[in-house]
């Protein structure tokens, strides 16, 4: 069994670096280049969109040819919903027909059953039979007409190869780099390779590749924006696992695909979000939740729910802040605090005033006040009953922070516990939020800052609208049982 090449050890040299194209400088496109740009702007469907245009001529034809009764509604209803099915359009860089031949039996049988029977209650079971099967047959058909059209396409077009970067100079990184230079077929343009050590022979195999050799110092967000890189490749080299994550976290925001060759690939299936080059396989990884369409319909959401917030709860906000400044004329109702947010950005962060710190210094660089005798009363009620933290409603309002995600900390601590716990710094590729995944498992006050990053970290990956909305809820509970800190 292959394993990985362990590290080797770097030797001097001049680096084996090619020129990256010039900042601003108008790349010359052919005619087939311009045309296609504007097919290329989201990775995730590129060339499939060529599947779902011959399927959706096919279907319109299909349904007019077939179907006595509303073809147009339900050839309309059928392109819909095989264009939004996950399963069967898909970026693959291993094109072929046979292999996507089961799923496309499956759901296309499904869908054109039930498109058939919904918008046509009146056909008989001969009909929908026939109707049925000319789909299936059809969308095998336009697979085995527009893949090997891809297959070529890929070969003499550059517009429709991806700049790829490989991370990792092991034998195996360096054998998918030549393969992937010797045949384009598989949409994948090597234009640099990177490491933490560079070897003699990874040099010499980049120069004979014809691919640059880079440093890691800017970081990988810095090559991928230079190179204009669409897929990264993790392979084998001399990183560490904690290096990886902390390089692929900072990639977040980037416009570019990632696969992953696993360590024991000579012992893995091809399955579910994996891909292949040859007989190696690549693990897909998952674009980040906070980078789906439904992340981008979060922000508006925030601003409805918190504008709609601010107006009904306007009662209790006088009512609180009337108890406040009853209790201590001479402070202020309001407590602002500086605190990060996303992507390491200060703002300030409002609360209802529970107590009067002894200077600035102590608010930004005490960790808890709880049990501290300064609590008044009304201040130990607001905080046990998390009433305080509802000023932070305009924050989400104003941008500062959003709804639902890692709550936000002071510098002084974003700092040390930065150096301290992996993953934390992660924790700001997101908005901070009035309330978190964190929060409502119990990690609030003092406790495990481990254990924060941990389930703010799996928020981010795993996000979705049920998580936040759950979150709410969990919150809105926790108030209403005043079990705050």
């Amino acid at each position: 069994m292959s394993v990985p090449a362990p590290p080797r050890p770097a030797v001097a040299g001049a680096a084996t670096t090619l020129p990256a194209p010039a900042a601003g400088r108008r790349e010359r496109r052919s005619f087939w280049g311009r045309a296609t740009r504007f097919l290329l702007v989201v990775p995730r469907y590129r060339f499939d969109v060529w599947h779902r245009l011959a399927d959706s001529i096919a279907i319109y034809l299909i349904a007019w040819l077939f179907l006595p009764e509303r073809p147009w509604l339900t050839a309309t209803a059928l392109v819909i919903a095989i264009a939004f099915s996950p399963s069967l359009y898909r970026h693959r860089l291993n094109i072929s027909v046979l292999d996507d031949l089961p799923r496309v039996v499956v759901v296309g049988t499904v869908l054109s059953v039930f498109g058939a029977v919904v918008a046509n209650a009146g056909m008989n079971l001969f009909s929908l039979i026939k109707f049925t099967a000319v789909v299936v047959s059809t969308l095998v058909l336009t697979r085995m007409v527009v893949a090997p059209l891809l297959r070529w396409s890929r070969q003499r077009h550059r517009a429709f190869r991806n700049r790829t970067l490989i991370v990792g100079t092991g034998d195996t990184s360096l054998d998918l780099a030549r393969t992937l230079v010797e045949r384009s077929e598989f949409g994948l343009s090597p234009v640099a390779l990177v490491d933490a050590e560079r070897g003699l022979a990874a040099e010499v195999a980049a120069m004979d590749l014809g691919v640059p050799l880079e440093s890691p110092t800017g970081g990988l967000v810095e090559l991928i924006r230079r190179h204009r890189v669409r897929t990264v490749i993790i392979g084998f080299g001399a990183y560490d696992d904690r290096q990886l994550l902390r390089m692929l976290t900072e990639c977040d925001h980037e416009d570019a695909e990632v696969f992953i060759i696993p360590r024991l690939f000579d012992y893995m299936n091809v399955e579910g979000r994996m891909d292949r080059i040859n007989a190696l396989p690549l693990i897909r990884v998952k674009r980040s939740a906070h980078r789906s369409v439904a992340w981008k319909l979060k922000r508006p959401q925030d601003l409805l729910l918190s504008g709609l917030a601010l107006v009904l709860l306007s009662p209790l906000f006088l009512l609180i802040a009337l108890a406040v400044k009853l209790d201590d004329r001479n402070a202020p109702v309001l407590f602002r605090q500086t605190r990060i947010g996303e992507r390491g950005r200060q703002f300030e962060l409002l609360k209802f005033r529970s107590m009067r710190p002894a200077d600035e210094n102590e608010s930004q660089t005490k960790w808890s006040i709880a049990g501290d005798p300064r609590i008044s009363p009304v201040g130990a009620f607001l905080r046990k009953s998390s009433l305080d933290e509802i000023p932070q409603i305009y924050n989400v309002f104003r941008g500062d922070m959003a709804l639902v995600g890692p709550r936000p900390e002071r510098p002084h601590f974003v700092e040390q516990f930065s150096g301290e716990y992996r993953g934390y710094a992660s924790r700001h590729r997101v908005p901070a939020g009035l309330t978190g995944w964190a929060a409502i498992n119990g990690l609030r006050g003092d406790t495990s800052i481990a254990d924060r990053v941990m389930f703010d970290n799996f928020y981010i990956e795993n996000w979705s609208p049920w998580m936040d909305i759950r979150s709410i809820l969990l919150t809105m509970w926790v108030v209403v049982k005043g079990t705050g800190k």
